[in-house]
C-alpha cells in the first residue's frame, strides 16, 4: 500500500528514527530499561483455547541479536538456571543464589528432563514500527500461572484459564464505585461535590444533581461519557459472576439516580454537570472535535458541599443530540432488563426524551444518526409505541447510505453526511456498525427486508475495514479512521486506503484544531463491536481478533506496560488530577506519532494525553467480555 509520507526507500530512515526514539525513552523509566532487550506478553492472561503470543523488543539495537531466539515457559518462579556468579560458599545450599538472577548464560540441563513446560521460537520481523521478535504458544493449553523467559529476559506472570475475565469485572466494579461523585469513598478520598447544581442559562434554577460518576481523573460528570456504563453494569448483572450481580445492580441504581435528574419535564437532556464554560468560540466551531464534545470546556472548580447557597457547580443546558439519544437508548435498555420499579421509571423517561429529540432534529452528522437509530431500536424492543416502524426503516436506510463498499482497497467504513469526510471518533468509532448490528440482534418487526443488506454491511465493515487495515501494523490494531483530505500530509503519515481515501492507525497529530487524545478506547470499542458481531455470524476468528486487542491493552505492546492498573504488574503512571490514585483505573492509552507509530508516556511524569484515567475503555472491555462468554456459551 502506497503511503503519502513514507515509501519503501525510507525504511532504513524509519528504523533509525525508531531506534532513536527508544533510546530517548530510557530516562525515568518506571518499568523497563528500553535500551535493553525485553520480553512482553499480556500481564493478564489467556483463555485455555485462545491465541497466545509473546514479543521481544530488541532495545536500542546496540546488542546484536540472532534472527531466532528460543523462549521457555515455566511455572511462576521456576526459571532456568544460569551461570550468574554463584560463590563456591553458596553452591551446596538448598536455596538459589538470590542476586543478579537473570544474568549469565544458561547452564546445561538434562534433555530427558527439561526444566521448562514448553519451548518455542521468537522470530525476527521488520515492521513499519521497527524490529520485533514474535512468538506463538497457542498450543500450550494447560491451566495455571506462568512466566516466560529467554536468555534476554523474562515476562511478568500471566494466567491461563477459562474464568480469567472475572478479575476484570471485579476491577471494573471497584473503579465505578471509586468514581462515584457526591459521597466519601473511604480510604480513597473525602466527600466531593455533594451539593446540587444550577443551570448555566439561569443561575437561580437549582437541580438535585449530586451523585453520578466522574468519567476520568477530574470531577466532571459528562452524560455522553458516563451513561454507557449502564450497559456494562447490566452485562454483569445478567451474565457476570453471581457474586458481582447485586453490586452491579446497586451501581446501576446509583448512576440512574443522577441521570433521572438530568432530564427536564419536557424531555430535554442536560449535557453535563461541572464541565465548565466553553473556553473557545462557539458550539459548532470549537465544542466538537473528531465527534468528541466538550473538548474546550474549562471545568468547574470544587464546590463546598452545601446545597443552594450559590456555590454550586453548573449544569450545561445546551442541546446535544448525542446525549439526547444516548439517554433514550440506555434508559430503554434498562427498562428491558431491570426489575420494577426501575423498569417503568426508565421507560417513561426514555419515551419523554425521544419525543423531545424528535421535535428538535439534529444536523444529520453520522454519530447523531447512529445514536438515533440505536435509541429507536431499543425503544421498540422495550415495547414502546413512540417509534414507528417507518421511522426505524428511514434511519436504517440513511445509515446504510453512509457506508462505502469497494472492490479494491479498504471497504465498509462509514462516512459523514454527503461523504465529505470519513467518520472518525475517539470514544465511539464503531457506533454506525453497532447500530445496524443491534437491529439484527433484536429481530424487530418488519425488519426482515433489511436483513441481507445489514448483514453484508456489518461483515464488510469488520472484514473489509477493521481487520483488513489491522494487517498493516505488527500488532493487528484496528484503524483510527478514514480521511478524505488529510491535514498537513507532508508533516505526518497517511496510508492510502484506495478510492481517494486515506487512513491512520492513530489519530492525526497535526490538525487545524489539534487534540492529543490517546485512542486505546477506540481500539477496544472496535474489538467490542467485532466480538459482538462474532456471536451473530459465528466467527471464532473475530473473537481471536478482539482478544488480541485486549492482549495489546494488557502488556503485549511496544512498551510492555499493562493499561489496566487493577491487574498486571507494570503500568504507566496514572493521571488522576483530583485524586492520588483511582483504584483499578484504565488510562486513555496510546497516541500515534507523526509517523503513525505508537507512543505512551513511560517516564514518571504525568500527562493526560496518554495517562488519564477514563471509563470508556473499561466499559467497552466489560461488554467485550460478555460477548466472549456468550460466544462460547452458545457453542
Amino acid at each position: 500500500m502506497k503511503e503519502m509520507l513514507v515509501s519503501g526507500k525510507y525504511l532504513k530512515w524509519l528504523l533509525i528514527l525508531w531506534l532513536f526514539t527508544l533510546v530517548n525513552k530510557v530516562a525515568g523509566q518506571p518499568a523497563y530499561d528500553y535500551s535493553k532487550p525485553f520480553m512482553a506478553t499480556t500481564q493478564f492472561g489467556f483463555r485455555i483455547s485462545g491465541e497466545k503470543n509473546v514479543i521481544l523488543v530488541p532495545g536500542d539495537g546496540k546488542e546484536r541479536l540472532p534472527d531466532t531466539i528460543p523462549f521457555y515457559i515455566t511455572n511462576i518462579g521456576g526459571r532456568l538456571s544460569r551461570d550468574n556468579g554463584v560463590p563456591d560458599l553458596w553452591k551446596n545450599t538448598i536455596f538459589r543464589w538470590p542476586f543478579d538472577i537473570m544474568q549469565g548464560k544458561y547452564l546445561a540441563w538434562d534433555k530427558s528432563k527439561p526444566p521448562y513446560l514448553y519451548s518455542g521460537k521468537l522470530v525476527k520481523k521488520i515492521t513499519r514500527w521497527g524490529i520485533f521478535y514474535f512468538g506463538d504458544f497457542t498450543e500450550f493449553r494447560t491451566e495455571g500461572f506462568y512466566q516466560m523467559e529467554s536468555v534476554y529476559g523474562n515476562t511478568v506472570p500471566f494466567m491461563i484459564g477459562d474464568h480469567i475475565y472475572d478479575r476484570l469485572d471485579r476491577g471494573y466494579l471497584e473503579f465505578m464505585y471509586c468514581q462515584r461523585s457526591g459521597m466519601e469513598i473511604p480510604g480513597i478520598r473525602p466527600v466531593e461535590n455533594a451539593d446540587d447544581g444550577r443551570l448555566m442559562s439561569d443561575p437561580n434554577y437549582y437541580l438535585p444533581v449530586a451523585g453520578g460518576w466522574n468519567d476520568a481523573g477530574d470531577w466532571r460528570k459528562w452524560i455522553f461519557l458516563t451513561i454507557g456504563n449502564l450497559e456494562s453494569l447490566m452485562n454483569i448483572y445478567t451474565d457476570g459472576h453471581p457474586a458481582f450481580r447485586q453490586q452491579a445492580l446497586d451501581e446501576i441504581r446509583w448512576g440512574n439516580a443522577y441521570f433521572h435528574n438530568m432530564v427536564s419535564d419536557s424531555g430535554f437532556v442536560f449535557e453535563d454537570t461541572g464541565g465548565g464554560f466553553n473556553r473557545a468560540a462557539g458550539m459548532d466551531e470549537e465544542w466538537w472535535n473528531e465527534n468528541h464534545s466538550g473538548v474546550t470546556a474549562g471545568g468547574d472548580t470544587e464546590s463546598d458541599n452545601i446545597p443552594m447557597n450559590g456555590n454550586e457547580r453548573r449544569v450545561r443546558d445546551q442541546h446535544n443530540p448525542l446525549c439526547q439519544y444516548q439517554y433514550v437508548r440506555y434508559q430503554a435498555l434498562c427498562s428491558s432488563i431491570l426489575p420494577p420499579p426501575d423498569q417503568s421509571n426508565c421507560r417513561i423517561l426514555a419515551e419523554r426524551a425521544w419525543k423531545y429529540g424528535q421535535k428538535h432534529p439534529h444536523d444529520g452528522r453520522t454519530l447523531f444518526l447512529a445514536e438515533e437509530l440505536l435509541a429507536a431500536a431499543e425503544l421498540i424492543n422495550a415495547g414502546s409505541k413512540s417509534v414507528s416502524i417507518a421511522k426505524l426503516s428511514s434511519l436504517i436506510a440513511d445509515m446504510l447510505e453512509r457506508q462505502e463498499i469497494h472492490t479494491s482497497g479498504l471497504s465498509g467504513y462509514f462516512m459523514e453526511k454527503d461523504h465529505t469526510d470519513g467518520y472518525r471518533s475517539i470514544a465511539f468509532p464503531s457506533e454506525p456498525a453497532a447500530a445496524l448490528l443491534r437491529v439484527l440482534e433484536l429481530k424487530l418487526p418488519d425488519m426482515e427486508k433489511y436483513r441481507d443488506r445489514i448483514e453484508k454491511s456489518v461483515k464488510e465493515y469488520v472484514d473489509g475495514f477493521v481487520i483488513k487495515d489491522a494487517e498493516n501494523n505488527p500488532f493487528s490494531l484496528p484503524p483510527y479512521g478514514i480521511y478524505v483530505n488529510p491535514p498537513f500530509p507532508k508533516k505526518q503519515l497517511f496510508r492510502e486506503a484506495g478510492n481517494g481515501r486515506y487512513v491512520r492507525t492513530f489519530g492525526a497529530v497535526f490538525n487545524s484544531r489539534p487534540m492529543p487524545h490517546g485512542v486505546n478506547a477506540n481500539f477496544i470499542a472496535q474489538a467490542n463491536l467485532v466480538s459482538r458481531a462474532a456471536i451473530y455470524f459465528s466467527r471464532p476468528d473475530w473473537i481471536d481478533f478482539a482478544e488480541g486487542i485486549l492482549s495489546w491493552s494488557t502488556g503485549y505492546n511496544t512498551t510492555g506496560l499493562c493499561l489496566f492498573t487493577g491487574v498486571g504488574f507494570k503500568h504507566p503512571v496514572p493521571a488522576n488530577y483530583m485524586n492520588y490514585k483511582i483504584p483499578s483505573s484504565v488510562p486513555v492509552g496510546f497516541l500515534g506519532r507523526p509517523d503513525d507509530s505508537p507512543y505512551m508516556e513511560t517516564s514518571n511524569a504525568v500527562e493526560w494525553s496518554t495517562q488519564e484515567a477514563w471509563d470508556v475503555p473499561y466499559y467497552n472491555t466489560v461488554q467485550m467480555i460478555r460477548n466472549i462468554r456468550t460466544f462460547y456459551k452458545n457453542k
